[in-house]
């Protein structure tokens, strides 16, 4: 019993509260965008810290800080904020050290409840609490004042409460305590009036002043100043500690969560006492109570900080003239060992104890962590390892001894030790190697040569199970032997590329960490893991599976925790592997060492690192159960910012747009993961740890960005934060550009078109005037030469033609009339040469002769018109009656057909001229024969006028020409009474 008291008592002073040293420090100053002169500091629901300032107000995610940018555009009635008193509500109420008291509510909007003048009810604000039924209690420099039901009204001497600095605030029951210089009063809030009290401190104990109040994590409300607190009042009640008791927004001393006061200015700096609100005391002097201090200069980025609070993941935040800083308790802490050069051989006892060896320094000790007390070893030795079967094998200057339930043994060496020798025990046998030498097996009786794999050369090696030695060889092979036989073995190829070996754990599955990566057999071969960033699985020398499935992995980048469900999942499927870090902000200093660096020893995981060895409790959690919440914080459009209060229309023109965004997560906000996603461009969440998303090129319209986070346990935000906004388009992008362009190109064709037919209007007038030109000539010609020949010819025949009737008269005087008869129809062909009047019959007529004229027996020759005859431009009706004509006779002559149809469409916008049969048909690839010129003569004859011509004709199937040229080019008023009569 005596010895369970002792090593109770050694328990308890190891564990009697942390120090200062068992914290992570971080600092921010100035140059990280910190505000500076920070007075009041608390923090919301939604996550955000909040910063009173001498210069404004401002909140901070982690990250970042943000200057506060109210939704409805208020202002602050004073820059120097005195008070933050942060509600359950979201509501966080701010005092100044000016008149004034304003109220920023949950959803952005600011308040002022008193004016900023020297006639309004609040000045120089000290405290706001607010009660259950909403009324707001504010103490003041000035005296106490309530806010009920929108009105203000003061309790003053009349009412019990001195006129003079006064402080509020509730217990645990939810009694309402104020205090002014030495005074503590008791407030009834039915009354509304101020009782005075006393606290539960004897006389000698209590402080001079009490302008302060704190509570302890039992619910105790303490009061004083000056470093000297008394017990105001204990708890009435039990429960869950009410929301009021967390308001505030800390002051010159706190209580964390586990009891320790922190304090400020003890009498410089900040100083800590472990466990000061535990116990019975009902008074505390902080100078005889602290345990460990920080109040030398480059301690502390100042040592006259000016508030300190502890936010809801249990951090400590401290408010400094230069800034902020902030104290996290390290999850490992260091092992109390001596310092050496180089790394640790650790082999755990099965007693519970620990045996150490500094292969560099050879030295050894041995370690009892329950008194934290490390023994020297006499003699030098090498190295220490634990065997599969529990044993422990030393290898000293002087041979080799096996420790086995307590009993050593001496193991004399083959002879003298090599240079880089080392032993390892695999619960069978004793191995013995070093630099250029066989490695040696001895196995109870004598040592024996490995016959395996002769001149391989090994890097690296680890037990497995009994009688198993896992060995990696400089070419990049792994073998495992088992009974000192080769069993199994796997190269690079089948190691996935994870470089030379340097860690192996054997159970429950085959894990084999290397230089580049972790490998793990999964359905008979190596599965690589990968991770959003594959550095942190690079060169572990360490794995550890605790009861619960947890990996524990240590690598050059720290010391990963990986649930069982992650690994298991990234194991079967091949996902990225979900971990947390623990690194430098965890305690983790140095990278993890080249030998075996995860222990477990007396229930407590030991992490041996180039920088020392750390502890653990790895079966304990810092679960995060709240999702962090997503807050767009900045939009802007090539430098321009857009309000976020309302759907915003960006810029037209705006070639680059960035989303600001974050989540206020101050336990782990590097760890905090991001998914967003922009409407109508992304198909699919983007993911990662950056807090910004940048989009260039956007097309005008209508997007609606979405964001939701992540914490560091996988807690994802239930919803997310959108925006949807515009972009405007530009004057080219618009629908009315757009249609513009439209009708101009439209314009732009008419016009075209319109030219066209001027242009070829003008072509067929030039030709048609050049044949009137001909025709001119020709009628000239013809009636200088041939028609005045043949009229000389008449008058001589006339001369000699006898005047007596006679056979031969007769016949001369026929002849003569139908000279005549030429000679008058040569003079009216003279005739409509010179005028250009056209005395035939239009095109159907003409095509209905010649298609009559021309159809032999048992040829059925129709022709049809289509619409109302139109006056033809006679250029154009010439050629489309030679054209009419020869298709006609080509019909005849070769198509042997019973059909023969010519048909004449006088169309609005084209006239159309279709010749057919259904008679034979040919190849119109073929070509004509030799000599033969009527296709080719339709088709010129077609060009000439501008008209398109197309033959549709096969064997069997019958031949079909159909000519079409434009109403503006056919007729001859240009196809405009279609135009009028379109128009009317």
């Amino acid at each position: 019993m005596l010895l369970g008291l002792v090593l109770s008592a050694v328990a308890c002073a190891r564990e009697q509260g942390p120090t200062l040293a068992d914290y992570n420090r971080a600092a921010w100053t100035a140059s990280d965008g910190a505000p500076l002169h920070v007075r009041s500091i608390t923090q919301t629901p939604d996550g955000w810290l909040w910063l009173g300032t001498d210069n404004g107000l401002y909140r901070f995610d982690g990250v970042r800080f943000h200057p506060m940018a109210p939704t409805n555009g208020a202002q602050l009635l004073n820059a120097r904020i005195w008070e933050l008193s942060a509600q359950a509500n979201g509501d966080l109420y701010i005092g100044y050290e000016a008149p004034g008291l304003s109220v920023l509510r949950a959803d952005g909007r600011l308040e002022h409840l008193a004016p900023a003048s020297k006639d309004g009810p609040v000045k120089e604000t000290n405290d706001v609490v607010r009660d259950s039924d909403g009324t707001l209690w504010v103490g003041t420099s000035f005296g106490l004042w309530q806010l009920k039901q929108g009105r203000w009204s003061k309790l003053g001497p009349a009412r019990g409460c001195p006129d003079a600095p006064f402080t509020v605030a509730f217990d645990r029951g939810g009694q309402l305590w104020g205090a002014s210089f030495d005074h503590l009063f008791r407030i009834d809030r039915a009354a509304g009036r101020c009782v005075p009290a006393e606290a539960l401190a004897s006389v000698g104990a209590m402080p001079k002043k009490m302008v302060e109040f704190t509570s302890s994590p039992d619910g105790r409300l303490w009061a004083g100043a000056d470093g000297q607190f008394a017990l105001v009042a204990a708890p009435a009640v039990d429960g869950e500690r009410p929301a009021y008791l967390r308001q505030g927004a800390g002051g010159s001393v706190i209580f964390d969560r586990g009891g320790n006061l922190w304090a400020l200015r003890c009498p410089t700096g900040v100083c800590l006492a472990a466990s000061a609100g535990m116990g019975a005391r009902v008074s505390i002097d902080v100078a005889e109570a602290a345990t460990s201090r920080l109040d030398r200069l480059g301690q502390l980025s100042s040592l006259a900080p000016g508030v300190i609070f502890e936010d809801r993941d249990g951090d400590i935040w401290l408010g400094l003239p230069t800034g902020v800083e902030r104290f996290r308790r390290n999850t490992l802490r260091p092992v109390g060992l001596p310092g050496i050069k180089g790394d640790f051989h650790i082999a755990p006892d099965p007693d519970g104890s620990v045996w150490l060896v500094a292969p560099q320094e050879r030295r050894g000790w041995h370690y009892d962590p329950v008194a934290g007390r490390a023994t020297a070893l006499p003699g030098t030795y090498r190295g220490a390892m634990t065997a599969p079967d529990g044993a422990i094998v030393f290898l000293r200057d002087d041979g080799i001894s096996v420790r086995r339930n307590g009993v050593e043994t001496r193991i004399g060496p083959p002879g003298p030790l090599p240079p880089a020798a080392w032993a390892r025990g695999d619960g069978e046998r004793v191995w013995l190697g070093g630099l250029n030498v066989p490695v040696r097996l001895w196995d109870g009786r004598a040592w024996r040569r490995l016959d395996a794999l002769p001149g391989a050369e090994f890097v690296f090696s680890a037990v497995g199970q009994r009688g198993q030695m896992w060995r990696a060889l400089a070419d990049g092979r792994l073998v495992l032997f088992e009974h000192g036989q080769v069993r199994t073995e796997y190269d690079q190829a089948a190691l996935v590329g994870i470089g030379e070996a340097s860690c192996v754990s054997g159970a429950p599955e085959l894990v084999v960490c290397g230089e580049a990566g972790v490998a793990v057999l999964h359905d008979g071969h190596f599965r690589r893991l990968h991770t959003q960033r594959d550095a942190v699985l690079r060169r572990v020398s360490g794995v550890f599976v605790g009861a619960d499935g947890t990996r524990w992995l240590n690598g050059d980048t720290g010391l990963l925790r990986v649930e069982a469900g992650d690994w298991r999942r990234a194991v079967d499927s091949g996902a990225p592997l979900r971990y947390v870090l623990l690194d430098a902000r965890d305690g983790y200093s140095g990278s993890a060492a080249r030998v075996a660096s995860l222990r477990m020893v007396n229930g407590r995981l030991w992490v041996t690192t180039t920088d020392g060895i750390f502890e653990l409790d790895p079966s304990l959690r810092e679960r995060n159960p709240l999702a962090p919440k997503p807050e767009l914080v900045a939009l802007t459009g090539d430098e321009l910012g857009y309000p976020l209060t309302q759907p915003p229309l960006v810029r037209a023109g705006t070639t680059r747009l960035r989303f600001d965004f974050t989540a206020p997560a101050l336990g782990r906000p590097e760890r905090v993961m991001f998914s967003y996603r922009l409407d109508g461009v992304d198909t699919a969440w983007q993911t990662g740890s950056e807090r910004s998303a940048t989009y260039t090129g956007l097309a005008p319209g209508d997007y609606r960005f979405r964001v939701r986070a992540m914490n560091w346990d996988g807690v994802w935000t239930e919803g997310e934060q959108t925006l949807d906004l515009r972009v405007a388009p530009t004057l080219v992008q618009t629908v009315y550009f757009k249609l513009g362009c439209v009708l101009a190109g439209l314009l732009l064709l008419w016009l075209g078109y319109r030219l066209r037919l001027r242009f070829l209007t003008r072509a067929l007038t030039e030709r048609l005037t050049a044949q009137i030109e001909e025709r001119e000539r020709i009628a000239r010609d013809l009636h200088d030469t041939v028609l005045q020949t043949f009229q000389g010819f008449v008058m001589k025949v006339t001369a000699i033609l006898p005047a007596s009737e006679s056979a031969l008269g007769d016949k001369l005087r026929q002849s003569l009339r139908d000279a005549k008869t030429a000679i008058a129809e040569g003079r009216d062909k003279v005739a409509s040469l010179r005028d250009g009047a056209r005395h035939e019959p239009a095109l159907h007529d003409f095509l209905r002769s010649a298609g009559e004229q021309d159809a032999g027996p048992g040829q059925h020759f129709i022709l049809r018109c289509v619409g109302q005859a139109r006056p033809l431009h006679p250029v154009v009706e010439q050629e489309l009656c030679a054209i009419g004509r020869e298709a006609l006779r080509n019909a005849f002559r070769h198509a042997q057909a019973t059909h023969y149809e010519a048909i004449v469409d006088y169309g609005a916008g084209a006239l159309v001229l279709t010749v057919r049969d259904d008679g034979r048909g040919f190849d119109a690839g073929a070509g004509e024969k030799r000599g033969h010129w009527g296709l080719r003569g339709i088709e010129e004859r077609a060009r000439l006028i501008h008209a398109d011509a197309r033959l549709e004709t096969a064997p069997g199937a019958g031949t079909r020409w159909r000519i079409q040229i434009k109403a503006a080019l056919a007729y001859a008023d240009g196809g405009r009474r279609a135009g009028r009569a379109w128009k009317r």
